[in-house]
């Protein structure tokens, strides 16, 4: 077991995921700062719960948390009135969206309890997560002014950058952001990493380390002034609904020591053992194996793409992306790789669609410029919504300029077996074509292609 001893403060949610099935029903489980726990359980580090909830789920909160994923207490900090913290989940895998609806939020009351200064004294935390929410995170922050402690902060979800960072009385050891979190799109998608180090350099932060999804991780260390990064390790994923936070604990707990860049790919790894299972059981015995194996596995090449580099790789969207076709899988998919930072182009859309009275020079034209941004463009996903002749061609110009190609068939319409295998990766399903463009984006990013 980790020496240390972390509190985590936040909400208890109900996820329910519309479409991860369990004998022809939607699963629901205990979310929020549960996600955390399971992550402290797997990796064996003495925790406690200081939550905010429904009084529903208290008796819930106290048997899960302490008789299943065995916390040392559990402290109700106070009721969340007026809303059921149900959180409605629509795409479980984040390959786009992941659709988060958190029920009657706007009408949310929060009564408090218990004040947090009596948990430090109970529990004696060396290691206080904070997950912020609609509860008051900069009363929870001034409470913690006397507190000698790590302090952790997690960014992700309702929370105000000032309120969080801006109380010069708090040294915070680390700041977690995601890339795919609603306070990065808000306040940093635009901005470059440079500009992040600015502007938390003004803080008292120590650590800022940036959650790239499945694209790895990045850390800059305020007080060595040097910055680190780590590859995402990705296997067939179920769900990505509190895998960040997983990470946060993973990171924290120190099972790969005082090597920061080991501690990164360990976090890395236990946050994809948790999107592999809803079996916690499970989760805690792989963790378990890779813990005990710590330096074997954070040697192992996985996938790295920094979220600003992204759009560096432009994709060739080939497809009969016409005005009379159903393009709604070609959307979604453009929709998802541009909320992973992807750049695709949609040659039709960019370039013009040919019809049967248009000029032969007006037709050369847009030939000549859909070939120019075929040669622009670092990989293709050819989509076939049915056997159309313009996007076979694409992919054979293509495969013989020797770039990478995805071929989705989102409609299993593929029935040749030689097309399917001059194409470097044959997807059915939107997960894995978001898997395989970082795969073959990482592979150009190591080669600097």
């Amino acid at each position: 077991m980790h020496k240390g001893k972390v509190l985590i403060i936040g909400e208890i949610y109900v996820d329910h995921h519309f479409d991860v099935r369990e004998n022809g029903f939607s699963i629901s489980r205990l979310g929020g700062i549960f996600h955390a726990a399971r992550s402290c359980d797997a990796v064996n580090m003495e925790y406690a719960l200081a939550y905010y909830a429904p009084s529903y789920l208290v008796k819930d909160v106290e048997k899960f948390g302490m008789d299943v994923l065995r916390a040392s207490n559990v402290y109700c900090l106070g009721n969340v009135d007026k809303a059921p913290n149900v959180m409605l989940i629509g795409q479980s895998d984040e390959s786009g969206n992941q659709l988060y609806e958190n029920i009657l939020c706007k009408q949310a009351e929060y009564i408090c309890k218990l004040p947090l200064f009596q948990v430090l004294d109970d529990f004696a935390p060396t290691d206080v997560m904070i997950f912020p929410g609609r509860y008051g995170n900069a009363k929870i922050l001034s409470e913690l002014s006397d507190y000698e402690g790590r302090i952790h902060i997690d960014m992700n979800y309702d929370c105000d950058c000032d309120d969080i960072v801006g109380l010069d009385a708090i040294n915070i050891q680390t700041v977690f952001l995601s890339t795919s979190s609603t306070s990065f799109e808000k306040y940093f998608k635009e901005v470059s990493y440079d500009d992040l180090i600015v502007y938390f350099s003004k803080r008292n932060v120590c650590q800022l380390l940036v959650k790239e999804n499945r694209g790895g991780s990045w850390l800059y260390d305020f007080k060595e002034k040097a910055s680190y990064e780590a590859p995402a390790y990705v296997g067939k994923t179920i769900h990505s609904v509190g895998v960040g936070d997983v990470y946060d604990i993973a990171y924290i707990s120190e099972v790969a020591a005082n090597n920061i860049i080991h501690n990164m790919a360990f976090a890395s790894w236990i946050s994809a053992l948790y999107a592999q299972t809803l079996q916690q059981e499970e989760f805690k015995k792989n963790t378990e194996l890779i813990s005990l194996n710590v330096e074997d596995f954070v040697e192992m090449e996985g996938i790295r793409v920094p979220w600003n580099e992204r759009v560096n790789y432009p994709i060739y969207m080939a497809a009969p992306d016409f005005d009379y076709v159903n393009t709604e899988k070609l959307d979604i998919l453009v929709n998802s790789l541009l909320y992973h930072n992807f750049k695709p182009r949609r040659p039709i859309k960019e370039n013009g669609q040919v019809d049967k009275d248009m000029a032969i020079s007006e037709e050369r034209a847009i030939f000549a410029k859909d070939m120019e941004l075929l040669s622009e463009c670092k990989l293709m996903i050819a989509t076939l919504l049915y056997n159309d002749q313009g996007t076979l061609v694409e992919i054979g110009n293509y495969q013989a300029k020797g770039k990478p190609i995805i071929l989705y068939d989102p409609y299993l319409k593929l029935d040749n077996m030689f097309l399917k295998n001059s194409c470097t990766h044959y997807c059915n399903t939107k997960s894995q074509v978001i898997d395989a463009v970082f795969t073959e984006v990482s592979r150009m990013v190591k080669n600097g292609k």
